[in-house]
């Protein structure tokens, strides 16, 4: 019986162990190599090139100000795909981001669903992730290989 208890509690205490742990997430890269590994993927059709920030900023109603350093990585125009990579100040600013970022999805969703409608499956299947104060949105041809490279950090 005392034997039956000891593995019980061993059995327990593994279990409590095992919960506890979480997948430690590798360190979130600076802007231009999170790009350049998500553009190396294979997870895109055509090459996105990078835009500036007072574009990419209008682009998502945002500020410098609200998550400085921010970058974009945009198509022709002709798809939908597109990185952006926004370090927010805080988080009542990565709260903004995020709202901003949807908003950008559904508005893009309404422009090509007239325009190019094989694009908006890409859209639907937007990946926008935050880990603490960053937020990276992409949209992707093939999601499930970007998502491969963005689950390593968020």
């Amino acid at each position: 019986m005392k034997k039956a208890m000891l593995i019980v509690l061993v059995l327990a205490c593994l279990a409590l162990c095992a919960c506890s742990r979480e997948a430690k997430k590798a360190d979130i890269p600076e802007a231009g190599a999170l790009a350049a590994e998500l553009l190396s993927s294979g997870a895109f059709t055509e090459e996105l090139g990078e835009i500036g920030a007072d574009v990419g900023g209008f682009l998502y109603g945002l500020e410098e100000s609200d998550a400085p350093g921010m970058r974009f990585w945009c198509s022709s125009g002709a798809v939908s795909e597109e990185i952006a990579f926004f370090p927010c100040r805080d988080a009542a600013a990565a709260e903004k981001v995020l709202g901003e970022c949807r908003a950008r999805i559904e508005q893009q969703s309404r422009l090509f669903a007239d325009y190019r409608a094989e694009e908006v499956p890409k859209l639907e299947k937007a990946l926008v992730l935050q880990r603490e104060n960053t937020v990276v949105l992409c949209v992707a041809a093939d999601a499930e290989k970007a998502a491969a490279v963005l689950n390593k950090y968020f």
